[in-house]
């Protein structure tokens, strides 16, 4: 039988749960960090044991019911996240319900529309997106089956995009219910492994089933909110600090193993002059390959950047949401506007020698709060190949930053 909660962790969500049944005028203040991110790690969810364990009589204890009255999944042809359920609504402004009790996280516009994301006593959130309106606020304590958005239409079609997450990652509702509701299991485990993946055990019957970790499962956590609007400094200049990133605490760590996708800048590039150079002030890593080849955005981000400046000739700046921005230049031409959404892969320039170059390469830079460092921490230059380290970075108290390889 799937091994119990520990005594710790039950002893936290039954207070959680005593104090939704009992304080229901107080709120919860979520962090900064907590109220603008949708994929973060539930802060203490795996402390002590590694795993928590939820039973079909937790999620019926808290009220678990379809979030969409008299709703009906369908697969949406004009887009499409693999994860969730998509639920289309009788009607316009259809209520949506929570299907659990709990508490009120995240309440904002994301790439998926206007979103809720709702934590529960028993460790899980649940994700609630493309609203025509939010009827709640983060801090709400909310009941099962209260209203706290109205479906929004999209192509002709009102609907709802309904996922749950454990630790920040997304997971679909079809692993534990059935379309009309009911659960598929007796009990499911939850565990963190060595790796940073959320493994799940699944108990029918009585007999577990063991789901092995799946790559799409993981998201890396969030450090940087994408959707905040671009000031005219961060739209005009390349050096500047990225507004939030340092705000909740001095460091950050991205663990390189666990980005999906990612895409090296200049395939089938070789270096022609690395990070610090002969002189050791060069800023970045000069890629070679022949002229008005496309050049790749690294990771998945938003254009901050895009136009002539100075010796670097034309730059693309992205930044990324795991805190990182990275910086390609003396393009012959840039192919992305400031604000764009770009994919890993995407091509956003082609090789130039625009600015100060002698001959046509992409300058390549990764930054952290407008601070250049070398790239070599997250690429091996000679095999074309992302590296799996797991990186601190540091603000020091002059505005420097360091990198630690642990």
């Amino acid at each position: 039988m799937v091994k119990r909660i520990s005594i710790l962790c039950l002893a936290l969500l039954l207070a959680l749960l005593y104090s939704f049944t009992s304080s229901r005028k107080e709120r919860v203040d979520f962090s900064r960090v907590e109220r603008r991110m949708l994929h973060i790690p539930t802060a203490g969810l795996f402390d002590g044991t590694g795993y928590f364990t939820v039973t079909s009589a937790d999620m019926e204890r808290d009220g678990w019911s379809f979030p969409v009255e008299d709703g009906v999944l369908f697969t949406p042809d004009f887009r499409h996240e693999p994860v969730g359920w998509y639920i289309m609504s009788p009607e316009v402004k259809h209520e949506v319900r929570a299907a659990m009790q709990g508490v009120v996280r995240l309440v904002r516009k994301t790439d998926l529309g206007k979103t809720v994301v709702v934590l529960h006593p028993n460790g899980m959130e649940t994700v609630y997106a493309h609203h025509a309106k939010t009827l709640v606020e983060s801090g709400d304590y909310v009941s099962a089956g209260q209203a706290i958005a109205l479906a929004g239409a999209d192509h002709g079609v009102v609907y709802t995009y309904f996922a749950l997450m454990v630790n920040g990652v997304p997971m679909s509702p079809s692993t534990l219910a059935r379309p009309d509701g009911s659960l598929k299991f007796d009990a499911m485990q939850f565990r963190l492994d060595e790796s940073g993946y959320v493994r799940a055990s699944f108990c029918r019957r009585g007999e577990i089933v063991e789901r092995p970790p799946r790559f799409d499962w993981f998201r890396v956590p969030e450090q940087v909110d994408l959707d905040r609007p671009f000031s005219a400094m961060e739209r005009q200049h390349v050096g500047v600090a990225t507004p939030g990133l340092f705000d909740e605490a001095s460091s950050f760590t991205i663990d390189l193993s666990r980005i999906g996708k990612w895409s090296y800048p200049l395939p089938g590039a070789k270096v022609i002059s690395p990070y610090g150079g002969a002189r050791k002030n060069h800023t970045g890593t000069d890629l070679k390959t022949k002229p008005h080849d496309k050049i790749r955005a690294v990771f998945d981000g938003v254009v901050r950047f895009s136009g002539k400046y100075s010796a670097y000739g034309n730059m693309v700046v992205v930044r990324h949401a795991n805190g990182l921005e990275t910086c390609y230049s003396h393009n012959a031409k840039n192919l992305v506007r400031v604000g764009d959404r770009v994919k890993a892969g995407d091509a956003i320039a082609t090789v130039g020698r625009t600015g100060r170059a002698t001959t046509e390469h992409c300058h390549f830079e990764v930054r952290v709060n407008g601070v250049p460092f070398n790239s070599d921490y997250i690429f091996d230059h000679g095999r074309h190949a992302l590296r799996k380290d797991k990186l601190t970075f540091t603000r020091k108290s002059n505005g420097t930053i360091s990198v630690r390889k642990d």
